[in-house]
């Protein structure tokens, strides 16, 4: 009986061994089969979005930069010796009118530096730069010309905003607008790079991930987080392609992501729920009101004694004659004013614009003070003055946001290299650097896998299996990000219907 159940034991500890093995033979196919679909998932979206993100790094150097740029493009322009106090505003206002008598001028930024020129904004979009210290009209610029304007717009639309296509939206379930809503091609094509971008990046953590390696019991950090730069051919430039690529990685997801608040389709959805989440609170450029002439001495002009409380024309009234008018407060007095409301130095301002109402009474605009973009979050402020009395008519910090929209512009400031001064200059040299490097070894390594003869694309393994936690992750990216949930559904589409069925195409696209 012993021996019987000696052979029991044996046997019953011999399956179940056998067992165990099977079991993990199974878990070590899906591995494998999961690991493949990944492999091919991030070679696929490289293909789609490596290009795009190394426009994004080039493109975001420039602009990280503009100001060093322009200065030395425009030396001539945006360059001035310091002479010692500044002349008058007005002054060098009326030496652009002379300058060029068929524009009008609609804006001024005053110089951020003893060393940097007035820059005046005409109605054509131009940019007038004016020596302070002499009143010298130094020469004009096209804001969107150059590399940095070039830049700006690749960016931004791939610099084409004129084609437009219609998509529905959700953002009509929380605002009032319609469902089907027109937007810039340029736009939407960089907003699905970006979405499968953020794939490539993803899928890119998991194949770098660290797996257990029976035979050593485990890996050691070669190859994980130090460059095996002593092997030779795929394996090294494996690890000079995957580690600096994890080491930048959330950098390039935080740039991907914050980047998106620029989008028209994504932003558009995204905006209209932060607003119902925490409401902003907008401040239209208000009207200057026509009150009394005693209200016009803001900065101390003397007012006859006995006409203090005479009133000035109302706005509301019709046939006002133009000399009962009081004038329209002097450029200087607005730059005083502005630097008594605190704002920081390279601040614009916006002329007023007057014009009529609904019902063809006249209305007469306010000058609007803007803290420079781009800038810290916590310094954006926008003033309004009447323009007649330099009052204060209205005010806004943070565009009047609410704290969704809030946070949100914190980081799109991260993004703009402007939240934490040079540190966070230097942070997002290091992530567009380490974007065109990742960029640049993956070219390397498709060459050095490829065979002299096909494509040399992954392999399609025959039944693809990503996991439960993998598919809830790939929904939940649909969903949240719609343009990539239907472009991922097209080119599973197209691999499924069309790829599959034509030979010539299944064997270049690595389907057996």
């Amino acid at each position: 009986m012993s021996t019987l159940g000696y052979v029991d034991d044996a046997s019953r500890s011999s399956s179940e061994t056998g067992d165990a093995r099977r079991v993990e033979e199974i878990e070590a196919d899906r591995a494998s089969r999961r690991w493949r679909t990944l492999w091919r998932t991030h070679f696929y979206a490289g293909v789609f979005a490596a290009p795009i993100l190394v426009m994004f790094a080039i493109t975001g150097l420039v602009i990280l930069y503009t100001q060093p740029i322009n200065d030395l493009l425009q030396n001539d322009r945006r360059v001035v010796a310091d002479g010692g106090d500044w002349r008058s505003f007005d002054a060098q206002l009326r030496a652009v009118d002379r300058a060029y008598p068929e524009a009008e001028v609609v804006s001024v930024v005053v110089p951020r530096n003893d060393t940097a020129s007035t820059q005046f904004g005409l109605d054509s979009g131009a940019v007038v730069f004016v020596d302070p210290y002499t009143n010298e009209v130094l020469g004009s610029a096209d804001p969107d010309g150059g590399i940095v304007g070039l830049s700006n717009r690749l960016h931004g639309f791939l610099n084409n905003e004129q084609r437009m296509i219609r998509l529905p939206t959700i953002a009509f379930l929380f605002d009032d607008g319609p469902v089907m809503r027109d937007f810039v091609l340029g736009d939407v094509v960089l907003e699905i790079f970006a979405c499968w971008a953020i794939v490539l990046v993803i899928s890119g953590l998991y194949l770098w991930w660290p797996r257990k390696s029976r035979a050593q019991g485990g890996r050691s950090t070669k190859g994980v987080i130090v460059p095996r730069v002593g092997k030779k051919g795929r394996a090294r430039w494996r690890d000079l392609h995957a580690i600096p690529g994890v080491l930048g990685l959330v950098g390039v997801l935080f740039v991907l992501m914050t980047g998106l608040f620029w989008s028209s389709y994504w932003a558009g959805a995204f905006n209209a729920v932060a607003d119902k989440v925490s409401p902003n609170e907008w401040v239209d450029a208000p009207d200057s009101p026509l009150v009394t002439k005693g209200e016009l001495n803001r900065l101390g002009q003397g007012i006859n004694w006995n006409t203090a409380d005479a009133v000035v024309p109302n706005t509301e009234g019709t046939g006002i004659d133009p000399t009962d008018l009081p004038a329209r407060l002097s450029l200087d007095d607005v730059v005083i004013i502005a630097e008594k409301e605190g704002m920081k130095p390279g601040f614009l301002v916006a002329f007023p614009v007057d014009g009529t109402d609904d019902v063809g009474n006249p209305t007469f605009g306010s000058f609007g003070i803007e803290n420079s973009w781009p800038r810290a979050t916590q310094d954006t402020r926008t003033v309004y003055l009447d323009q007649f009395t330099g009052t204060t008519i209205d005010s806004m910090d943070v565009y009047g946001y609410g704290a969704v929209s809030l946070a949100a512009d914190y980081t799109v400031s991260v993004h703009m290299g402007t939240q934490f001064g040079l540190v966070n200059r230097i942070v997002m040299t290091l992530v567009c650097v380490l974007v065109i490097w990742s960029v640049i070894s993956a070219v390397v390594m498709y060459g050095k896998r490829r065979r002299s003869r096909g494509l040399g694309l992954p392999r399609r393994p025959e039944d693809v299996g990503l996991g439960t936690t993998l598919m809830v992750l790939f929904i939940g990216a649909a969903l949240v990000f719609p343009l990539f949930g239907i472009t991922a559904l097209i080119v599973l589409g197209l691999d499924r219907f069309v790829i599959r069925r034509i030979p010539t195409l299944r064997r270049a696209f690595g389907q057996r």
